[in-house]
């Protein structure tokens, strides 16, 4: 007699639980694959990178990051303190290095991503995401702890937490691509 209504709330209860995760597993997985920019194309490939401090000092320090931008036929690597300027070689100008929207945030965060137990260099691009209009001056300015100020918006980002807006109004992280890095090689790649 007692059996019967168990039966039926077991019944209930993994006919919820079976739903629920057909609900919520095409949102976990659409996450995982949007968490890369592809609305401006990025390549760009930095051999020799221990030859720039502030690029040396990011790749190597956790929850320290370098800008990087092209400015004519230079590239300017900006860290919290200095900034090195370096010409394009044969081989960037031959393969024309792109870097996004405005530039590149390139580092090696604090706090690994979810998932994973080292944090590995991460780059974001250097606009803003709260401009609509791409075609103006929108360079984000690195702060002290891992943070990117844009002064249009007010916000600060967290880039030792996935680019995510730490102070401000609510709004969508940092726009970001794939990075890797070989430290013995000491060549960065950031693509989409």
């Amino acid at each position: 007699m007692f059996l019967q209504p168990l039966t039926s709330l077991r019944n209930i209860l993994i006919f919820f639980i079976l739903n629920f995760s057909l609900f919520i597993l095409p949102f976990s997985c659409q996450k995982a694959e949007n968490i890369y920019y592809t609305g401006a194309r990025v390549s760009f490939t930095y051999t020799y990178t221990n030859t720039v401090p502030e690029l040396n000092a990011a790749l190597g320090g956790f929850g320290e990051f370098c800008s990087v931008r092209l400015n004519g036929n230079n590239f300017i690597f900006k860290g919290l303190k200095s900034t090195t300027t370096r010409p394009l070689t044969a081989v960037d100008t031959r393969v024309h290095p792109q870097l996004g929207l405005s530039g590149l945030i390139v580092g090696c965060p604090n706090i690994p991503e979810m998932g994973s137990d080292v944090a590995r260099v991460v780059a974001f691009d250097l606009a803003c995401p709260c401009y609509n209009d791409f075609s103006s001056t929108r360079n984000l300015d690195l702060q002290a702890g891992g943070l990117a100020h844009c002064s249009r918006c007010d916000r600060t980002y967290d880039l030792n937490n996935q680019g995510i807006v730490a102070k401000g109004e609510s709004g969508r992280p940092l726009f970001r691509y794939r990075a890797s890095y070989n430290q013995f090689g000491n060549t960065l790649v950031v693509n989409n």
